[in-house]
């Protein structure tokens, strides 16, 4: 993913160039050139931020408040890497109890305590119990621990549970 925004970076920067070159030696007003660099150089932000949400890559941003797990990949804190871990979640997320229609990959910091969880849930999917996760705002104070499952200033407290038999109709 990193060089893919590395690639996009290098294109932007070069068609911002290419734009500055063109102002440069054209006869525009002055105003109106500094609008064409400002509107540029706020394209490259708008997309910036746009190719952090497209769908296949992790996202790192908040988990939906009621999900379906597929499945997890930890990856643990590595001194001699110097990695801090990560925690890879592929989830349908279950607005109006409706499964969306294509998974989507999270990404989460490390924790213990999450890893722990997400360990039982996925051996209770293994199994045969599909899981149903559930976002719930955290009970502990963000001074408790500073790399308390944070995203942002969000504080996680995920629950699992079984998924629900379905109802059957009547006969």
């Amino acid at each position: 993913m990193n060089e893919i925004i590395v690639g996009l970076s290098i294109a932007y920067v070069f068609l911002t160039t290419l734009l500055l070159l063109v102002l440069i030696y054209s006869r525009l007003h002055h105003f109106l050139k500094l609008l064409l660099l400002i509107a540029a150089i706020g394209f490259y932000a708008i997309s910036y931020e746009g190719w952090k949400k497209i769908e296949g890559w992790p996202a790192r941003v908040m988990l939906p408040e009621k999900f379906l797990l597929h499945f997890v990949v930890i990856e643990e804190p590595d001194d001699e890497l110097g990695s801090n871990g990560n925690i890879f979640m592929w989830l349908s997320d279950l607005y109006g109890d409706q499964p969306a229609t294509m998974p989507r990959a999270y990404q989460l910091p490390y924790s213990r305590e999450m890893h722990g969880k997400l360990d039982e849930a996925m051996q209770q999917q293994r199994n045969g119990n599909l899981q149903l996760g559930i976002l719930r705002p955290s009970s502990q104070s963000p001074e408790s621990n500073v790399n308390n499952n944070k995203l942002g200033q969000h504080y996680l407290d995920l629950e699992f549970s079984k998924v629900p038999d379905p109802a059957l109709p009547e006969k």
